[in-house]
């Protein structure tokens, strides 16, 4: 298996090239989320959207409040894939709504793996992110690895993808550990906050990508 590789909370075009340059499976961009400097409206979402090439996936992170306010802008968004925070929502529902894949978000507040499993169902995978009050994600603190990997099991074959304080220094040993479907990082190869480093993303994408060969071998 191939590991994939999400840059998450882009918000400038250059970030985008850089991204998809570096080898980048999936760009994602945040709408909905007032309180973090990743956050970009729906226009703007769409201006960046239009810059991801074939094959490579557009993820549109965001609330399920959301896209039942701005249904009609949504569908005209045309992303690959939303990420999607909130509850009360019929999955295949928004599947067929939008013509995409989900992911469930959920935060590691106790160690449930059966808990994750039963939140995965319906959505086409689910990403581990770190639990801090008050906060939908984006901590920027490294998960536990170990509850990650409980969590990876339990929910074969549904894949799991790895979020939370990763970094182009633990990338590798974070896979090495978990071996999840894909990993996950915003704050983590930034310059400042909502701003890419160039170097940094394209160390991420290495790191990753080598990490995956070491664990074929």
């Amino acid at each position: 298996m191939v590991v994939r590789v999400k840059i998450c909370g882009v918000t400038r075009e250059e970030d985008v090239a850089v991204a998809v340059s570096a080898g980048a499976d999936a760009v994602g961009f945040i709408a909905g989320f007032d309180g973090t400097p990743r956050n970009i409206t729906l226009a703007r979402a769409a201006e960046l959207i239009r810059r991801v090439p074939p094959f490579v996936d557009s993820v549109l992170v965001t609330t399920s409040a959301l896209i039942t306010k701005e249904e009609a802008q949504v569908r005209r968004l045309g992303p690959d894939v939303i990420q999607l925070y909130g509850d009360h929502v019929d999955p295949q529902e928004v599947r067929d709504t939008f013509g995409v894949r989900l992911i469930r978000p959920y935060l590691l507040k106790r160690p449930d793996p059966e808990e994750a499993k039963f939140e995965a169902r319906g959505y086409d995978a689910l990403l581990t992110d770190t639990y801090r009050a008050g906060r939908h994600g984006g901590t920027g603190t490294a998960s536990d690895w170990s509850m990650c990997q409980s969590i990876r099991l339990a929910l074969d074959p549904i894949p799991m993808v790895l979020s939370g304080g990763l970094n182009p220094e633990n990338v590798g040993a974070s896979i090495g550990r978990v071996r999840p479907f894909a990993v996950d990082v915003s704050s983590g190869v930034e310059s400042s906050p909502g701003l890419k480093d160039a170097r940094r993303v394209r160390e991420f994408v290495k790191r990753a990508k080598e990490a995956d060969g070491d664990i074929l071998r």
